[in-house]
């Protein structure tokens, strides 16, 4: 599944960004963010095509070392997902030229990286692959209807 993902935070703002709408543009928040505590280099962001922020959207990780600006957009297919109980799932993204269609499939390093964004699962959390992704975004897009 391809979609388009918008970067909300880099590594590069080590504070929390809050997106506001009415003018495309960030803000800083206090808090810092959790990629930057946790030293996860990978951008972060939404799925442009499932809403936008404050309201309801699907958050992702994107899979790359490419450098990026706020509110930067770039094509990503769906690789995986960490449920969360919360039903704020973070979904994995890659760049639609990488050769891998499965969260199995990264280096054991980025791997790595996303158990250190989120260590510890609650029963019924965890990282999962394309499948249970795929499978969760058709249940949020029946929902919506």
């Amino acid at each position: 599944m391809i979609f388009t993902a918008k970067i909300e935070q880099t590594m590069e703002y080590p504070k929390r960004m809050k997106y506001i709408a009415e003018t495309d543009s960030f803000v800083e928040k206090e808090s810092y963010s959790l990629p930057y505590a946790r030293k996860v280099y990978q951008p972060y962001g939404w799925i442009k095509e499932s809403g936008t922020p404050p309201n309801p959207h699907w958050d992702i990780i994107i899979m790359t070392d490419k450098h990026y600006e706020l509110g930067d957009e770039e094509k990503v297919k769906i690789i995986g997902v960490f449920c969360r109980n919360d039903g704020d799932h973070k979904f994995v993204g890659v760049l639609t030229d990488r050769e891998i269609n499965d969260f199995s499939e990264l280096t054991e390093e980025e791997k790595e990286d996303m158990h250190r964004l989120y260590p510890k699962a609650s029963e019924g959390e965890g990282w999962f692959g394309r499948e249970k992704a795929e499978e969760l975004i058709k249940e949020k897009d029946l929902r919506r209807q």
